[in-house]
């Protein structure tokens, strides 16, 4: 069984095109067609890299990235983004209020996939320490998405400020999905623990990465516009680092361009100032470095075909030409 087939009809049984629910349409637009399932995949991988059955952690794989694709949902209407991976935000195609009560629906279907676990012989206490981690991941997501909120316009913020906003954002739910995974699955508290922190030091070069697209990659490949994160006045790793490598006159001409009323010509000026100082390649180093502590995190479990795919799976936050495919997903997806 292809894992990826395996999750996509998953998706499909969890909400079936037809039954008349106001929230199947939009809530099908904003999941389906599936994109790379990274953290479904995170989930499943993690459960087989100690020992379990696809079958039986698949609805929670798939019920994370419900909930993964509600935050999309909702930040495309904070970021007032028109478009998600090159086709029309929700909110653009179905309305503001939709948006709202269908992000908030999928975040509920997160929990409700996760109980469903129980029917595919996953013991209940592992369901409720499951639940708990996916409860504080999912109240840390808010915190994160709430710093961020706080931090536009901010170009005083520190990069640690920064770092931590990503840990929550990003990275806690990645560290979630590999968590949940293994605590599903039984494993030992030590196995939880790498796996937990592989996650997060692979979410946080993830979200690293997708800070340096608005400035180094063509639109298409971000599948949003790369204006966002400059009309949103968002202090990104790259921009601080240009904001600290930068001659005085260039960190004045760096806040003048955030209050700039052209969103175009404020893009360039701050992307012509990350090139010039070497901001992109110095960002590009941290998210490297991330990734390295990853790869020691996972170096702390047995070797396997699983532990092979999650350490693969780092390569596509640091390739040049990010974002590079996913490793092949057919090895050891079935269950033994």
């Amino acid at each position: 069984m292809e894992l990826v087939a395996c999750l996509e009809r998953e998706l499909g049984r969890l909400l079936p095109a037809e039954g008349g629910t106001a929230i199947g349409p939009p809530a099908h637009h904003a999941l389906l067609p599936a994109g790379k399932l990274l953290r479904p995949l995170l989930v499943v991988r993690s459960a087989l890299a100690v020992g379990g059955v696809v079958e039986r952690v698949v609805p929670a794989a798939v019920g994370l990235e419900c909930a993964h694709a509600g935050s999309l949902v909702h930040d495309d209407l904070i970021d007032r983004d028109a478009f998600r991976r090159g086709r029309a935000a929700v909110h653009e195609r179905f309305g503001m209020g939709a948006a709202i009560v269908t992000g908030n629906a999928l975040f509920f279907i997160w929990f409700e996939a996760l109980a469903e676990c129980a029917s595919r012989g996953v013991p209940n206490a592992r369901i409720v320490a499951a639940a708990r981690v996916q409860a504080r991941a999912g109240r840390e997501v808010c915190e994160g998405a709430a710093r961020e909120l706080a931090q536009a316009g901010d170009l005083d913020t520190t990069v640690a400020d920064y770092l931590e906003m990503v840990r929550l954002k990003t990275a806690v739910l990645m560290s979630a999905a590999c968590r949940i995974g293994a605590t599903l699955a039984g494993a030992t508290a030590p196995r939880i623990a790498a796996l937990a922190a592989y996650g997060e030091a692979f979410g946080t070069a993830f979200q690293i990465r997708d800070d340096l697209l608005p400035y180094t990659a063509d639109p298409h490949l971000a599948g949003k516009p790369l204006g966002s994160d400059v009309r949103n006045l968002r202090p990104t790793l790259p921009v601080l680092l240009a904001r600290d490598r930068g001659t005085p006159i260039q960190r004045s001409e760096l806040r003048r361009a955030f209050t700039s009323r052209s969103v175009l010509q404020r893009h360039a000026i701050v992307r012509e100032m990350i090139e010039s100082t070497g901001a992109a390649a110095a960002a590009a180093g941290t998210a490297e470095e991330h990734a390295d502590q990853a790869r020691a995190h996972l170096a702390r479990l047995p070797d396997s075909p699983h532990r092979e795919f999650l350490a693969a799976l780092i390569g596509t936050t640091t390739a040049s030409n990010f974002p590079s495919p996913l490793p092949d997903t057919s090895a050891g997806s079935t269950p033994s």
